[in-house]
This record gives structure tokens, C-alpha cells and sequence, in this order.
């Protein structure tokens, strides 16, 4: 299989829905956004970067790197991207977030008084939360920090392969210890996944998954 075109492909399809995240989003400078706005940006956002992190995956094996780092992973490696300004630039998560499955009844307490009357005039004054409209500014400085470290991870593949290489090969030697997880992927479906999904996102991640899978788990 010809992987660089795969790679390229797919880095290229992720290039220009960054691209239309940065217009949604005022360039990416701004430190509110109307509700809604943001909203639409995290439809997109979430897979996009699932699909990133099984793209990283791809390189990685692709180059072949796992061998080269395990005798070097105890030397320490960069936790973050640099950014070479001197600035920290914002660092991206090469690591899926592991699902949850504490035993849960599906009910939340809620907070505030019980609901009673009472006959002499007086009943319990009761905050009621105020309503999420979709034009209400909501901060947007997280939001686009992810956004840049998605760009700086589009624009140097490799850079990151063997950031992920290292750290996995620092986890799988501390495994004994910390119990911690080695794979970048989670078992089951990636974050972000939607079955009917019909956005190019939702098309980006199930061709990267899948290509992750193969190279991972060969035939």
C-alpha cells in the first residue's frame, strides 16, 4: 500500500477543515464566541482530532521508530511542542482519553430546596439557573489553543511520530509502576465517532482509524 499518499491524503483533507475552523473562529485570536458558534466548531474539532492522533499513528509506523526509541526513553523528552519563540506553544494530546465505566443508575441529585408548599404565605425562594441561549459569548481561549496545536502538529508529521514513539516507550517502562496505558488508540470506536456521520470529518477519522488498525493489528 502506498502510505504516503494515505498520509497526505488524509493531512491534507484535515488541512482544510482546520482552515474553515480558523474563519468560524476569527482567525483564532479571539477570546469569546457566541455559544452556537462554538458548538459547531466542537462538532468538527473533536473527530478531527481523533483522526490527527491515528495520523500520527500511521507515521509513526510507518517510519518505524518504536526500536529506535526504548534504549533512549529513560534520557527524558520534551513533554510539549516547542515553539522556538521562547513562547510555550500549546501542546497537543497524542493520547486518546480513556472511557469510564463506573457503575452509574443514570440520576444526578439535585441541588436547591425540596419542592413544598406551604399554607401560612411563605414558600422557600429557589435559584433557578439561568437559560444557555445560543448567542451568548462563551470563552473560546481553550478552544483556540486547540486549534493551534493542531496546525503545528499538521505542519511537522514526523516531529510527532517520534514524540509518540518516546512516549510510548516511556510508559511501557513505567507500566510496572503506574499501571498506566501504552496505546495511543482506545479499544472500540475513536472519539468523535458518529455511525451516520455525513461531515468530511466523520470520513477523515474512519479512513485514519482504520488505516491504524491495519498497521497496528496486521492481517
Amino acid at each position: 500500500m502506498d502510505w504516503t499518499t494515505a498520509i497526505d491524503r488524509n493531512r491534507d483533507a484535515l488541512l482544510r477543515m482546520l482552515a474553515a475552523l480558523f474563519v468560524m473562529a476569527g482567525g483564532g485570536v479571539v477570546s469569546v464566541l457566541p455559544r452556537c458558534v462554538r458548538t459547531e466548531i466542537f462538532r468538527v474539532l473533536r473527530p478531527a482530532e481523533a483522526a490527527l492522533r491515528r495520523l500520527v499513528v500511521i507515521v509513526k509506523e510507518d517510519m518505524g521508530l518504536q526500536a529506535r526509541v526504548v534504549a533512549r526513553a529513560a534520557a527524558g523528552f520534551p513533554a510539549r511542542i516547542s515553539g522556538g519563540s521562547g513562547e510555550r506553544a500549546p501542546g497537543f494530546v497524542l493520547f486518546d482519553r480513556r472511557k469510564r465505566f463506573e457503575a452509574d443508575n443514570g440520576r444526578r441529585l439535585t441541588a436547591g430546596e425540596p419542592n413544598i408548599r406551604f399554607f401560612d404565605g411563605y414558600d422557600a425562594v429557589i435559584a433557578v439557573k439561568p437559560v444557555a441561549l445560543p448567542d451568548d459569548l462563551v470563552s473560546a481561549v481553550r478552544l483556540c489553543r486547540r486549534m493551534r496545536a493542531m496546525r503545528l502538529v499538521l505542519d511537522d508529521l514526523p516531529k510527532q511520530a517520534r514524540r509518540l514513539a518516546r512516549w510510548e516507550a516511556k510508559r511501557a517502562s513505567e507500566r510496572a509502576e503506574t499501571g498506566r496505558y501504552i496505546r495511543p488508540m482506545r479499544p472500540g470506536r475513536p472519539p468523535g465517532h458518529r455511525a451516520r456521520g455525513k461531515h468530511p470529518v466523520d470520513f477523515v477519522l474512519r479512513d485514519c482509524h482504520a488505516l491504524a488498525l491495519f498497521l497496528l493489528h496486521p492481517p
